[in-house]
């Protein structure tokens, strides 16, 4: 088994540079083009596509960031992939779950990028507008116990992400520093993604994803609910919605890859965040953005696989 495992970036990091940000060629850019001639964009994102500088803040809004980032990491993919020994797993950390089944080639890319733009319409939609915290320095057991407060994501046994009512954010914050947390940041995110308050999105992205075409997966993804391995199309529609609602357990995912062998990540970015929260596990990890060419992206993996032989 490969000892090299991929891992597809969520939601913070994105820019309105973000598609100058990677010297794509031929490969990423075809993908590109193919996407916008499908329609899988909406008209006012395929829009802002072509002129960032139109409205540079309209990246950060769920609308707009979630299939432009599905975008943006599958032409990244399209780049690497051929440079690249398959990776004996996938993950992706929030919406990088989606990402992640077109990776492997179980969902085709139009349908990945519109299936985001989908999850992003059904999120907005859900409820009342939300926030996620994070915070480090507390048990996620001890962080769901204030009232309002719900588990987000788990990344390790002190450190964790809590979504909660926006208007409930800036109280919130405070008392989970008064009940020890080392830091409560305010993400800025407008969804309290991965929480019982997005619960009316999860059945209608289920119907959507069901419908989607999708192939048996040569290579596993991990599901993010409880780091299973997903291998066949109906175990995505049965893991893949629950995240909008559930826990995400990116701290079983890091496990995984410990207990698998695999021991070299590489994270597609925008960003190095998984990279970093790998190294604190002992695994040797590093972001697509950490690097000037693809090439040299290859060249990394192939130099730390055979150090680590």
């Amino acid at each position: 088994m490969s000892m090299f495992s991929l891992v597809c970036s969520g939601q913070g990091a994105q820019s309105p540079d973000l598609f100058t940000r990677f010297p794509f060629t031929e490969k990423g850019l075809s993908l590109k083009q193919r996407v916008l001639a499908a329609g899988s964009l909406e008209p006012d994102v395929a829009a802002w596509l072509t002129d960032p500088s139109s409205d540079p803040d309209a990246v950060f809004q769920n609308h707009f960031s979630q299939p432009l980032l599905c975008l943006y990491q599958l032409m990244v993919w399209a780049e690497l992939e051929s440079l690249l020994p398959a990776p004996a797993m996938v993950a992706g950390y929030s919406l990088g779950e989606l990402t992640a089944y077109g990776c492997v080639g179980a969902i085709a890319p139009g349908e990945i990028v519109r299936l985001a733009g989908l999850r992003a319409r059904l999120m907005d939609g859900a409820g009342p507008e939300g926030r996620l915290i994070a915070t480090t320095g507390l048990t996620p057991e001890r962080a769901a116990a204030l009232d309002g407060a719900h588990v987000a994501i788990v990344i390790s046994g002190e450190h964790c992400v809590i979504g909660c009512l926006a208007s409930r954010a800036e109280s919130l914050a405070e008392e989970l520093k008064s009940a020890g947390a080392r830091d409560a940041t305010i993400l800025a995110v407008t969804v309290a993604s991965h929480t019982p308050i997005l619960d009316a999105a999860v059945e209608p992205f289920r119907t959507a994803l069901s419908q989607a075409a999708a192939q048996p997966l040569s290579i596993p993804v991990l599901a993010g609910i409880n780091a299973s391995k997903v291998t066949r199309p109906e175990q995505i529609a049965a893991t893949l919605p629950e995240q909008i609602h559930q826990t995400i357990r990116w701290d079983r995912i890091q496990r995984r890859f410990q207990e698998s062998g695999c021991r070299v990540i590489l994270e597609l970015g925008p960003g190095n965040q998984l990279a970093h929260m790998a190294l604190s596990h002992r695994l040797e990890a590093r972001g697509v953005d950490e690097f000037r060419t693809p090439q040299g992206v290859a060249t990394w993996i192939q130099s730390t696989l055979a150090r680590l032989g």
